[in-house]
């Protein structure tokens, strides 16, 4: 796969890969911006390599081709995870780690309620990545990105009224299992119309979406 991203990528996005060090975090970002561009232009039904991604109004990259879609991406690890849908959308991927002494942001970026749950949780480093995650989900959809108040931020279950730039009244936020040691948040309007899909994309179904762009 590695190989087909020179078909697919812009000579500024693999000079931006050469600047990466590590071979892990090439291959990542060699993928992940591939993956990015095989999916969204199957999506649009345009040829991937065409794309153009820009800043929006909050800086939140935006496709010139069709700005009424909405796109979102995160990276942890191994996995790669792309949010698509027709209103904006936040995700966010987290790789658990248990060692991470997670009690030193509690005061300044959760809200009082949220520090009860996560201390009174069963196992409070998995509870701090699950808030966390949805926080992060949240800013990414609005573009509002990590500040001071990120701890006003909501993250318990439930819907939410998030004071932004945004026009939406109302989010929910879906906490799901990306894989052993991953969990993962989505943001989206809660009038989102239809059921959330996800799929996990291998190399094979990479691999047929990259020669269907080439008839």
């Amino acid at each position: 796969m590695v190989s087909q991203a020179v078909a697919v990528l812009q000579a500024a996005e693999l000079a931006r890969a050469q600047r990466y060090h590590r071979a892990e975090d090439y291959h990542r970002f060699v993928l992940g911006r591939t993956a990015q561009r095989l999916v969204l232009g199957a999506y649009l039904g345009l040829p991937p390599a065409s794309l153009h991604f820009e800043p929006g109004a909050t800086k939140k990259p935006r496709l010139r081709e069709a700005p009424e879609l909405h796109y979102n991406v995160s990276h942890a690890g191994d996995w790669v995870l792309l949010a698509v849908a027709e209103a904006e959308i936040g995700i966010d991927v987290e790789r658990l780690a248990p060692q991470f002494a997670f009690q030193e942001v509690l005061d300044y970026s959760f809200s009082p309620a949220e520090k009860v749950f996560i201390e009174r949780s069963a196992v409070p480093s998995q509870a701090f990545y699950q808030l966390w995650t949805r926080k992060e989900a949240f800013v990414k959809a609005t573009g509002q990105g990590i500040n001071a108040e990120f701890a006003q931020v909501p993250a318990l279950d439930g819907q939410h009224r998030l004071t932004s730039s945004s026009q939406v009244p109302r989010w929910e936020v879906s906490t799901f299992n990306v894989a052993a040691d991953y969990i993962g948040a989505l943001a989206y309007p809660a009038a989102l119309p239809g059921p959330r899909q996800f799929y996990d994309l291998g190399n094979d179904v990479l691999s047929n979406l990259y020669a269907g762009a080439q008839r």
